[in-house]
């Protein structure tokens, strides 16, 4: 009789146990179970990984397995909604390993990348060519005959920097084709051989920099199309890095040369009296034909800089120096603002100094005298002909302490073209204090 009453007892018990459990784990329950949205996340977390962040919830959605009674399809639709009610995209993604970023704070959020700031690609080195080539241009000056020399033609590169016909290469290649101004003499002429078109454009010598040797030409495309490249404006160059020189081609050659090589050196940021920033760096690239004016690029087809043929630079020297991109665009904006708006009557001395930062250093390392630390006198300029020389200190300009780069620009601005200008300098390699004087010139652009 007892088992008979026991039986039907278990029976209604397991119904009711099974009952309860369907009603508390169905779609509508309101059980305090971890969710996703209960527990603020700050961090990114990745399916299918080893090491959990410590910045992850236990019970996020990313971890846990679906215990909602709901299909991995409505599951996904509740945490696009979710994301969407913040304002903000989740970036969620369903695909086992890939990254799935939830909302944060603007503090946590990671900065997004602009179109200047895309991660670049590496190109092999052929690709790089076929992008810079059709930009890298053929040079043909054509001098005229003169009391020591007869006409003769000088052949280097150029890079084409403006749709419009904007070029530019190194000025030093003009020297024996310019008078005492910096413009063409009479008679000379300059030509310039682009890929794909038969005839040479005429060009003019638009603008031009003695000191960072830097020239600007101007062709007129006549609606041809042109293809043009930009300078980096970043500084991107480190000693080791694996860069080329791509350069137009010689006589007999189908296609310009690629020559590879490395980056051998940086020197020591300085500024100019006019505070235009000088600056070069230094590969193991060889200086032959073709190569001053061509452009130096890096493995993701970065204009870097131009190579210069400034016997200044490389006198007696195999190894070619260059003209970072960031100095010659912002040498570029200044020139063409400088000719398009003349008159321009600046005064110039003709030298560039140290950053206040590596002169500050170089005092306390060699116990030198606090001033400007001279890194380049400009040939013929009036501090190379008062006796200036590069390594010299500048301890005052006209009875004043010259100890910082501002010190130069405001002495400068003070001065006016004729001004004589008085230094007192050190030379450490003479111990011995100088006083050297010049009146000033004109500045040339």
């Amino acid at each position: 009789m007892l088992k008979q009453l026991i039986k039907p007892k278990f029976i209604v018990v397991l119904f009711l146990l099974l009952f309860t459990c369907m009603s508390g784990c169905g779609p509508g329950n309101n059980l305090e179970t971890p969710s996703a949205s209960a527990t603020p996340y700050t961090g990114v977390t990745t399916e299918t990984t080893k090491d959990q962040p410590e910045s992850s919830a236990p019970g996020s959605a990313a971890t846990r397995p679906n215990t909602s009674g709901t299909s991995e399809a409505e599951s996904t639709d509740r945490t696009e909604m979710t994301a969407g009610s913040t304002g903000e995209s989740s970036g969620t993604s369903n695909i086992p390993g890939e990254i799935t970023v939830s909302p944060t704070s603007a503090d946590s959020r990671p900065s997004q990348i602009t179109d200047d700031e895309k991660v670049p690609v590496a190109l092999d080195w052929t690709q790089v060519f076929e992008k810079i080539s059709p930009s890298v241009a053929s040079i043909r000056l054509k001098i005229p005959a003169s009391a020591l020399y007869q006409e003769r033609e000088e052949i280097f590169s150029a890079l084409l920097i403006d749709e419009e016909g904007i070029l530019i290469s190194s000025y030093s290649m003009f020297g024996k084709a310019v008078d005492y101004r910096g413009i063409l003499m009479d008679g000379a002429a300059v030509e310039v051989f682009i890929d794909n078109y038969i005839k040479p454009f005429p060009a003019v010598l638009y603008g031009f920099d003695v000191m960072s040797d830097i020239a600007i030409l101007k062709i007129e495309p006549e609606g041809k199309k042109l293809i043009a490249q930009p300078l980096s404006r970043k500084d991107e160059v480190k000693v080791g890095l694996s860069i080329g020189v791509i350069t137009s081609p010689e006589n007999y050659v189908v296609q310009g040369s690629l020559i590879p090589g490395h980056v051998m050196s940086i020197q020591v940021p300085s500024v100019r009296e006019n505070g235009l920033p000088y600056e070069l760096f230094v590969s193991d690239v060889p200086t032959l034909n073709n190569v001053p004016g061509a452009p130096l690029v890096d493995e993701y087809g970065r204009v870097l800089g131009i190579c210069s043929a400034s016997s200044q630079y490389s006198y007696l020297d195999y190894r070619t120096y260059i003209i970072p991109a960031p100095v010659i665009a912002e040498v570029v904006d200044y020139i063409i603002k400088v000719v398009e708006n003349p008159p321009v009557r600046a005064a110039s001395l003709g030298i560039a100094v140290m950053s206040d930062e590596c002169a500050a250093l170089s005092s306390q390392r060699y116990d030198y005298p606090i001033g400007l630390n001279v890194t380049c006198v400009q040939l013929d300029s009036p501090a190379y002909i008062a006796g200036l020389r590069t390594g010299d200190i500048i301890l005052e300009i006209n009875n004043k302490n010259a100890e910082l780069t501002e010190d130069l620009i405001e002495s400068m601005q003070a001065m006016s073209i004729g001004s004589y200008c008085v230094m007192k300098v050190y030379r450490p390699s003479e111990y011995t204090e100088f006083t050297f004087s010049s009146y000033l010139q004109q500045a040339r652009h």
